[in-house]
């Protein structure tokens, strides 16, 4: 509730100053909101899988009316029509599936795919899926990272889920076990920061991978540019603390701390990946996270750290923030994890030893295409099928068998586990959808050319036809509200923060009737999907 409070005594300041309406009236409505979304003990594991895994029978729903149907190909993919059943399956599924279908996400389910029968039984056009024809020997950067539309709908799918609940939480239609435990426990909203920090290393894992194969990596260079591009969260991050220490506004700090907050920790975390990047890449990514999950268990409870961030007193800098500051330890492993499995999916083809080596040159690659691939050279569907089994199996044992529960709060190894098997899990998901019903769009023809290497001409040509193939991938797999939504997640996500506080300024949202709230939430879903649409239309990617 803490953001959302603050959000909504921001807008009230602005626009009234220092004139208070009826300050009984709104402070008794301040003290019923922190408790409505106080001392929650969240629900269980199994339950968030049910509630979300409506995204990937949206996900399906949408590829087969895409591939059985004209109505999201050509022009019709920009008529008003298909824009709104784009909308009501891959956006209000999600909106329904966390509020007034919560209870019972199978119906939902089943009245999403019931009335595609007709559609699955009816014939359709054969495709041969195509496979890309790679030259190893003219192989450029852009061509060893191409589109892959799964990492796309998942990073999206995650996007609206977190965009719908920052609203809806305030709502009593959205149930209680969803909503930020305190201290122990696992609910939805819990799964929200993790999973920013795990996308984040999934994608940062371009970089470092772009780099080795170029020849081009360079520390205090990549440490340099990684401070520059962290520099906007670092102003959001401050602006909110000066903001809400100028207001006086009344802070839930168990959740970060008296001065810390969720962009900090956003901002901290690629700076600690570059500070660190020669210990990454030398050891590996998941060994590093495993030994810096396990250390920081161990401070939490052989060396009292447990105790200290629960019960200590907030007499200084460091004690005041130590939820956030203490917590990065997890959130690291968790940016580690992803980074780890971008090492395996982001590549068009396999490189050396991508379980465990994060990036490799050219020569390597050639080298091992010439030779039988090891056992820790994964395809990205193995690399999925991997991580998702062994971060569920050692969630299931270590849940099973350890004393303490998942925490958010402190970020401790069974939340890093936790957060990591479930964004595996997903990105399976979408992965198996994709693979069911477009073929392996992954499928490579290799080729090695015995021509001049590095032909600048050569390189050229491949830029322009990789560009063409991602385009025409992403038409034909990915719906277009999440194309746009993807091209601009950050601005959103402050958009929908922002119509978070206006909402809960302009109305009570305590004492709303179902209906009232359903229509508040469709509107505001509607108006972010219309947002990034229109950013969409004019061209403008601000991510």
């Amino acid at each position: 509730m803490g953001q959302q409070q603050y959000i909504e005594s921001l807008f009230y300041y602005l626009l009234n100053g220092n004139k208070r309406k009826d300050a009984g009236y709104y402070e008794n409505l301040k003290q019923r909101k922190e408790d409505f979304v106080t001392d929650l003990a969240g629900g269980s594991t199994k339950d968030i899988y049910t509630v979300t895994s409506i995204s990937v029978v949206s996900y399906l729903a949408w590829c087969i009316i895409k591939k059985k149907t004209n109505l999201f190909n050509g022009s019709n993919s920009r008529s008003l029509f298909s824009t709104l059943v784009d909308l009501f399956i891959n956006w209000n599924n999600l909106l329904l599936s966390i509020t007034i279908y919560s209870d019972n996400v199978t119906l939902l389910a089943t009245l999403t795919l019931l009335p595609l029968l007709p559609v699955v039984f009816s014939p359709s056009a054969k495709e041969k899926t195509r496979a890309r024809i790679v030259d190893l020997r003219n192989l450029t950067a852009r061509q060893l990272l191409p589109f892959k539309p799964y990492i796309t709908i998942y990073r999206s799918q995650m996007m609206i889920i977190t965009c719908i609940s920052i609203l809806a939480v305030d709502f009593f239609v959205f149930p209680r076990r969803f909503a930020k435990v305190e201290t122990w426990g696992t609910s939805l909203m819990d799964l929200g920061v993790g999973s920013f920090a795990f996308s984040m290393g999934l994608i940062s894992a371009r970089g470092f991978i772009r780099q080795k194969f170029s020849g081009k990596y360079n520390y205090f260079k990549n440490l340099f540019n990684c401070i520059k591009g962290v520099l906007p969260l670092l102003v959001l991050a401050l602006a909110r603390m000066i903001s809400v220490k100028s207001l006086d506004y009344q802070e839930h700090v168990t959740e970060y701390g008296v001065h810390w907050n969720f962009f900090f920790t956003l901002a901290a975390l690629p700076f600690l990946c570059n500070l660190f990047a020669p210990l990454i890449l030398l050891v590996s990514p998941i060994v590093f996270s495993f030994l810096i999950g396990l250390f920081y268990e161990y401070l939490l409870v052989k060396e009292h750290l447990l105790t200290y961030i629960i019960i200590a007193k907030r007499d200084s800098i460091f004690s005041a923030n130590r939820e956030g500051i203490l917590s990065l330890f997890g959130y690291f492993s968790i940016f580690l994890n992803g980074l780890a499995l971008g090492s395996i999916i982001l590549t068009v083809v396999p490189t050396p030893n991508n379980l465990f080596s994060l990036s490799t040159t050219k020569a390597d690659i050639i080298n091992a295409y010439r030779k039988k691939a090891s056992l820790t050279t994964l395809t990205p569907l193995k690399g999925l099928i991997f991580y998702t089994i062994l971060y569920q199996a050692l969630y299931y044992v270590i849940d099973t068998c350890y004393v303490y529960n998942v925490s958010r709060r402190m970020a401790n190894l069974l939340y890093v586990i936790w957060v990591s098997a479930y964004n595996c899990t997903f990105l399976l998901g979408f992965k198996l959808v994709e693979n069911f019903v477009w073929g392996d769009v992954d499928s490579v023809e290799f080729v090695y050319s015995v021509g001049k290497r590095d032909d600048p001409k050569e390189n050229s040509k491949i830029e322009a036809r990789v560009a063409e193939e991602a385009k025409e991938l992403s038409e034909k797999t990915v719906p277009n509200s999440l194309i746009a939504l993807n091209n601009n997640s950050l601005v959103i996500f402050l958009i929908a923060n922002l119509f978070t506080g206006l909402t809960n300024m302009n109305i009570d949202t305590l004492d709303c009737t179902t209906w009232q709230v359903i229509v508040i939430l469709i509107v505001y879903e509607s108006s972010l999907a219309g947002i990034s649409l229109l950013l969409q239309h004019y061209g403008i990617k601000l991510r």
